[in-house]
């Protein structure tokens, strides 16, 4: 195997679809947290790989020549995994992830918060209804501190257990224009989101600067330090075709 690519975002496909396009062997892997998902160019396997140990073992069975972690910049357990096991067989490693939001100008604007705990608490102590744009597995952060709050959790998948009776679920996959998100917003005053960066704002935080809408922005945990960072599919595959030589 030429190329392994940790997956589960829009910049891992376009950068699988490139690299398949130029005849690389190259196969994706996604965790398999969300059962529905797009299709994807190449060959694709799901599930874990049982930590650092058996993802080193899988690259050394597959011999596989370059590793690009593509996962979100919220997977930080993955990237450590990645980084560890990629440093462990001295394995050329790409982290590719957008740039921070923190970049934009009006980042400042928003109330930052170290995890998802500190988010919570940060949306409790302001007034209003919330919107929650964390995904499904952080929500049982914010059932405790906003269980007596009118609060959406919009979804790709409905979160497991049950919600406070305040609660409610918007099942919906993106992506989202301004004006809808603008309309959404309309019905709240405070929106959780997490930094999932990129060169420009996307449509929900274009729409809450508009609206006069808090926005609560969760940091990204920090990065490890084994191997080269990217920020594009496009530097991801001339990183590829520069290792692969």
């Amino acid at each position: 195997m030429d190329v392994l690519i940790l997956g589960g975002t829009r910049r891992a496909r376009v950068l699988a679809r490139q690299l398949v396009d130029e005849g690389v062997d190259v196969v994706t892997s996604l965790a398999g947290v969300t059962t529905s998902r797009r299709p994807l160019p190449g060959e694709v396997r799901v599930g874990g790989f049982g930590g650092a140990d058996g993802l080193a073992a899988f690259l050394g069975d597959h011999a596989v020549k370059a590793l690009v972690n593509a996962t979100h910049p919220f997977a930080a357990t993955m990237s450590q995994h990645a980084a560890e096991a990629a440093r462990r067989l001295g394995l050329p490693l790409a982290r590719l992830q957008a740039p921070s939001w923190r970049a934009l100008p009006w980042s400042t604007e928003w109330i930052w918060a170290a995890g998802h705990d500190a988010a919570a608490r940060e949306a409790a102590s302001l007034p209003g209804d919330i919107l929650l744009t964390v995904g499904r597995q952080p929500v049982p952060h914010y059932l405790a501190p906003l269980a007596d709050r009118r609060v959406t959790a919009r979804c790709i998948e409905a979160p497991e257990g049950p919600l406070p009776a305040g609660w409610t679920v918007r099942q919906e996959k993106g992506p989202f224009t301004v004006d809808s998100e603008r309309a959404l917003l309309a019905g709240f005053d405070v929106m959780v989101s997490k930094d999932a960066g990129g060169s420009r704002p996307d449509a929900k935080l274009t729409a809450a600067r508009q609206s006069g809408t808090a926005v609560v922005m969760i940091s990204r945990p920090p990065s490890p330090s084994y191997g080269q960072q990217v920020t594009t599919p496009e530097l991801a595959a001339e990183w590829v075709r520069s290792t692969l030589g």
